[in-house]
C-alpha cells in the first residue's frame, strides 16, 4: 500500500496599511463660552479628492485645491455641538472629530439654611445649602465650602449634562457658643481642562453669619412632638430655666398670653380640629425673643378600604392582564400611609405616598396580576396601615378590605 504525501497548506499573511489621512486640528479640542466665537483649523499632507467640515452650523462643503480647512461659527448657541474634519483619499474617506465643551458660568451662587430662618440652637444639627443657578456642565463643576478661611468641604457632580441646570450641594453643621458669628459661604468652580480659561471660572456666594442663641437651649417641651386624632384633646408643657420678662404660647387656638411669673405653661386644646396646627412656646428674655415650635401631627384613619377590578367585573380569563383597585377613602396624612396587598396570606406588594397634604383625601393603589387555573378561587385583599411613628398610636390604625375572590376561566382552541 502506498503513503500519499501529506500536504502542508501555508497561509498567507498580508499586512495592511490604512492611511488615517494625516489630519490635524488647529486646536485639537476647544471650550467656547455661550454665545462666543470659534475657529479651528483642519490640515493635512495627504494626496485627497476633497477636504470638508461637517457640522450643525459652519458646516464647510467639499474643496479639493486646499490642504489647509477652517471651521468658524461667529456665535456658538448649540450646547451639544459636534464638528467632524473629514477628506477623500485613495482608499476611503478619513475623518477627526473635534472635542468641543459648551460652558456657562452660574447667574447666581448662595447660601441659605434648609426648613430654618433666624438664630440656631447650639448642639443642634441643621443643613445649609448652596445653590447654583444655571450652569453648564455640571460635570466640570467644583463646589467649596468655607467656615470663614477655612476649607471644611468639597463636592463634585456626575451628571453628564450639556445644558444649563440648578444645582445644590449640602453642608450639615452643629454650632456651639464658639460658632456664633460664624460665616459659611460656598464657591463654585468650573474647571473645564488646559484648554478652558484660567484661572477657572469662580463664583462665590454672599456669606451667612451664622448666630447663635446662647439662651434659647433652655426651652423644653413635653411632650417634644404630638401626635393627636382629628377631635381628639392636646397638652403640652413647655418649661425653660432661663430668667426672663414674659412666657406664652403662640398658636392659631390654645394661644395663652404672656406671662412673668412662671417657668412652665401649658398649651391646651381640649378638640383639635385644625389640620394644619402650628404652636410656638416663646420667652422674651435679656438678649431677645426665644422661641421653640412643636411639631404636631393631626391624623385620621380611613372611613373606608376596599378592592375592586378596574374596568371589568365577574369572572377572569387565564393568562390575561387585569388591573385591581385598593381605595382608601378620607384618610390623614397620607404620607404616613403603606397599602399592602395580599394573595391569600401572602404579601405580594407594597407601596407608600408622597403626597405632603395635610387634610383627609381619597386615594387608591393599583395591582397587576395575570391569574393562572390555579389562581381560581384566589383571595386578595388590602390593608391600609396609618404608621405615625414612635409618638403615634401603637401598634399603628389599621383598616383591611374585604378579599375579591378571583374567579379564572380557562381558554380553549378549537380545531
Amino acid at each position: 500500500m502506498s503513503v500519499l504525501p501529506k500536504l502542508v497548506y501555508l497561509a498567507s499573511f498580508v499586512t495592511f496599511r490604512v492611511s488615517c489621512g494625516n489630519l490635524k486640528l488647529n486646536p485639537p479640542k476647544v471650550v467656547v463660552r455661550f454665545g462666543d466665537p470659534v475657529s479651528v483649523n483642519c490640515s493635512t499632507s495627504t494626496k485627497h479628492y476633497g477636504m470638508g467640515w461637517e457640522a450643525p452650523v459652519g458646516a464647510v462643503d467639499l474643496r479639493d485645491n486646499v490642504n489647509v480647512i477652517t471651521w468658524t461659527v461667529p456665535e456658538l448657541t448649540d450646547w451639544d455641538m459636534e464638528a467632524i474634519c473629514f477628506i477623500n483619499s485613495d482608499d476611503v474617506q478619513h475623518s477627526k472629530t473635534l472635542s468641543v465643551i459648551v460652558y456657562k458660568t452660574p447667574d447666581s451662587v448662595s447660601v441659605s439654611y434648609v426648613n430654618h430662618t433666624g438664630p440656631v440652637m447650639e448642639k443642634t444639627q441643621y443643613e445649609l445649602q448652596c445653590d447654583i443657578k444655571n450652569i453648564a456642565p455640571v460635570q466640570y463643576l467644583t463646589v467649596r465650602w468655607y467656615k470663614g478661611q477655612t476649607l471644611v468641604d468639597s463636592q463634585t457632580f456626575t451628571d453628564d449634562s450639556k445644558t444649563p441646570v440648578n444645582v445644590s450641594a449640602p453642608l450639615l453643621i452643629t454650632p456651639s457658643r464658639a460658632d456664633h458669628g460664624a460665616q459659611y459661604r460656598c464657591e463654585a468652580e468650573l474647571d473645564l481642562g488646559a484648554e478652558g480659561p484660567q484661572p477657572p471660572p469662580t463664583v462665590q456666594a454672599k456669606a451667612l453669619n451664622v448666630e447663635v442663641c446662647l439662651s434659647c437651649g433652655n426651652l423644653k417641651l413635653n411632650p417634644p412632638k404630638v401626635v393627636v386624632r382629628f377631635g381628639d384633646p392636646v397638652s403640652v408643657n413647655c418649661s425653660t430655666s432661663t430668667k426672663h420678662y414674659g412666657m406664652g404660647w403662640e398658636a392659631p387656638v390654645g394661644g395663652v398670653d404672656m406671662r412673668d411669673d412662671v417657668n412652665v405653661i401649658t398649651w391646651t386644646v381640649p378638640e383639635l380640629t385644625d389640620w394644619d396646627m402650628e404652636a410656638i412656646c416663646f420667652i422674651n428674655t435679656d438678649d431677645g425673643q426665644h422661641s421653640k415650635t412643636l411639631s404636631v401631627i393631626v391624623y385620621k384613619t380611613p372611613d373606608s378600604v376596599s378592592v375592586s377590578y378596574v374596568n371589568h367585573t365577574g369572572p377572569v380569563m387565564e393568562k390575561t392582564q387585569y388591573e385591581l383597585q385598593c381605595d382608601i377613602k378620607n384618610i390623614a396624612p397620607v404620607q404616613y400611609l403603606t397599602v399592602r396587598w395580599y394573595k391569600g396570606q401572602t404579601l405580594v406588594d407594597s407601596q407608600t405616598f408622597t403626597d405632603d397634604s395635610k387634610t383627609p383625601v381619597n386615594v387608591s393603589a393599583p395591582l397587576l396580576i395575570t391569574p393562572s387555573r390555579a389562581d381560581d378561587g384566589a383571595q386578595y385583599w388590602c390593608e391600609a396601615e396609618l404608621d405615625l411613628g414612635a409618638e403615634g398610636p401603637q401598634p399603628p390604625p389599621r383598616a383591611q378590605a374585604k378579599a375579591l375572590n378571583v374567579e379564572v376561566w380557562c381558554k380553549y382552541s378549537f380545531f
